[in-house]
């Protein structure tokens, strides 16, 4: 479970409005997350750069938190890469497919033509699963951050380390 903590700054419906106390950009595991040091790859500052305001993020609250209430959040291990595979690959792999059985059904000379069309009808059904995923994926708790528990003031809170 990839955790982070959080302030409440919202409510909604069974869900929060949340914002980072820590910056969710920065990886953390490179040697440029030490402030002493400048080696590292430095992708959290170039992130920084190019993002103007807070972030906050809507989150399944089924704790019933409160506004100004800290809290720890947190989404399945898989969920962020089975995510991004169901946004990237599948429609990607929609239009190779297209593309690959218009050019074998065509004939030879309309081969790159047909190439197009069906590479073009691979992205439109590519584009219709992206949404009805993205509409599934909204309301699934598999898929979205919770809320994992509240952070009383005064309480140290171990985080576990891998090694």
């Amino acid at each position: 479970m990839i955790e982070i903590q959080a302030r409440v700054i919202a409510i909604d419906h069974g869900a929060v409005l949340v914002e980072p106390m820590t910056d969710p950009s920065s990886c953390s595991s490179c040697a440029s997350s030490n402030e002493s040091q400048s080696t590292g790859c430095g992708a959290d500052k170039i992130g920084q750069i190019f993002t103007l305001r807070s972030k906050q993020y809507r989150v399944i609250d089924h704790l019933g938190s409160k506004i100004g209430d800290e809290v720890i959040i947190g989404i399945a291990d898989g969920a962020v890469l089975r995510g991004s595979a169901a946004v990237y690959a599948i429609p990607l792999l929609l239009i190779f497919i297209g593309a690959l059985l218009a050019a074998y059904i065509a004939p030879l000379q309309h081969q790159d033509f047909a190439s197009i069309i069906g590479a073009a009808t691979g992205f439109f059904l590519g584009t219709l699963w992206l949404f009805r995923f993205s509409r599934k994926a909204g309301n699934d708790p598999q898929y979205q951050p919770v809320v994992l528990r509240s952070v009383r003031s005064g309480v140290f809170v171990l985080k576990e380390m891998k090694l």
